[in-house]
């Protein structure tokens, strides 16, 4: 990995508070500008993007999102390509959130106890009370202090692929990395509604939570489930090693990224191997490996891609 990539991992894995994200975005202003590009912020509502290259002469948007997720008590689990194990990670998720809502519930019905509040009446009052606070505490709480796979790697992807895309082939790309996607993808929400042809017509690819896994998948929009063209090219391009292995999508598969908000896009990650293929550890301080082979994959195949990609 370059400087600027190793400087990431090192010091800047939490980006989540207003000051965390500014300073990360000083960062890579600056080590970008001095690599040749022409950086700038981009502030639509409440999300501030990174754009790296000129989103109307591309003929490709590779994307990351650089905000962080507040830590949370249980992983939160991925199963996005199969849909009887979609199903029932979503179960857990719901199970995860309403067993921490009963032991917060059961702790303050406890205390109140203790000072001879009578609590009969509140019953269901404290139970909605104490949800409100476990959902602040998921946007709002503390912030992972580790985040290597979700989304540093999708960031030092970014970055590496900046840095090793040949002089003549960058006009043809941009690179944008976006804010809030934590939030419910609103940095890619609100660019998407700004820029309606980007949000139609560029092909978008998408790297989030791509280190902690040997199945790198594609996972495709509607729009390009059909596209056998696009999926050879992303096979010949993304190159499968040894004990690694690229897969684009074919049947069922849904990714939840900023990938969603356009409308010729794939969403990238990488999966473990075992009853189903799937994502833990994210959201939680175990989201700690970060696979430099994974890494190395994915900037080489965006710097072919982009050479062999022709409108």
């Amino acid at each position: 990995m370059n400087e600027v990539s190793q400087q990431i991992l090192k010091h800047y894995q939490i980006r989540k508070t207003r000051k965390q994200k500014l300073n990360f975005r000083h960062f890579i202003i600056s080590e970008l500008s001095k690599k040749g590009y022409d950086p700038k912020e981009e502030k639509i509502k409440s999300s501030t993007n990174i754009i790296i290259g000129d989103m109307d002469k591309a003929d490709i948007i590779y994307t990351a999102h650089y905000d962080t997720c507040a830590m949370l008590p249980f992983p939160n689990m991925i199963i996005p390509n199969s849909f009887i194990g979609f199903i029932l990670s979503q179960f857990f998720i719901v199970f995860a959130l309403f067993f921490t809502t009963s032991l917060l519930y059961g702790l303050l019905y406890f205390l109140l106890l203790l000072v001879n509040i009578d609590v009969k009446d509140l019953s269901y009052s404290l139970f909605y009370v104490s949800l409100l606070l476990v959902t602040c505490w998921a946007y709002f709480g503390k912030a992972n202090t580790h985040t290597a796979n979700d989304n540093t790697s999708g960031v030092i992807t970014i970055i590496e692929a900046t840095c090793n895309m040949p002089e003549e082939f960058r006009d043809r790309v941009c690179f944008i990395l976006f804010d809030n996607e934590e939030k419910g993808l609103l940095g890619s929400n609100a660019l998407a509604k700004k820029y309606k042809n980007i949000k139609q017509n560029k092909l978008v690819i998408n790297f989030d939570c791509v280190s902690d896994g040997d199945y790198l998948y594609f996972f495709p929009t509607k729009a390009m489930k059909k596209d056998e063209n696009m999926k050879k090219l992303l096979q010949d391009s993304f190159l499968t090693q040894k004990n690694k292995h690229v897969v684009v999508n074919k049947n069922f598969g849904f990714y939840p990224s900023d990938n969603l908000s356009f409308k010729k896009a794939y969403g990238v990650c990488s999966l473990k191997k075992g009853f189903f293929y799937y994502m833990n550890r994210i959201h939680t301080p175990r989201d700690t490996m970060f696979d430099k082979e994974n890494i190395e994959i994915l900037s080489n195949g965006i710097c072919r891609l982009t050479e062999y990609y022709k409108k």
